[in-house]
């Protein structure tokens, strides 16, 4: 199963997971709130503050994806979704998706102020 790490604290976030969870293949993925699983988070070697600045998932092969890296993997495993997977992995979209993801996450994690806790 493909493990996707996300906080389920930040609404934005529970509620595109939640939709993901919803269409998903059975089996598929195991869904994980990163506050609840700082062990598994450990043993991936994956910091807190790492997993509250952006969504990370560990493949079947146990190779870590973080970012639009993760979400590109969602994205291709669900029904509809794998043209997006596509889209965002071409040559020039690539680095401006990454780019615009990163900016997203270290505003979303600067606006919330539980992760300055962390």
């Amino acid at each position: 199963m493909i493990k996707i790490f996300f906080d389920d604290a930040c609404s934005l976030c529970q509620k595109e997971i939640h939709y993901y969870k919803s269409i998903s293949p059975k089996k598929k993925f195991q869904w994980l709130n990163i506050h609840e699983n700082n062990a598994l988070l450990k043993r991936f070697n994956i910091s807190q503050n790492e997993a509250l600045l952006s969504l990370h998932a560990i493949d079947e092969k146990q190779r870590i994806y973080k970012g639009m890296d993760a979400f590109s993997l969602i994205w291709r495993e669900l029904k509809g979704w794998r043209w997006l997977s596509i889209l965002v992995n071409l040559p020039l979209i690539s680095p401006l998706c990454k780019i615009l993801y990163k900016l997203f996450a270290y505003w979303r994690f600067n606006k919330l102020n539980y992760c300055k806790v962390h």
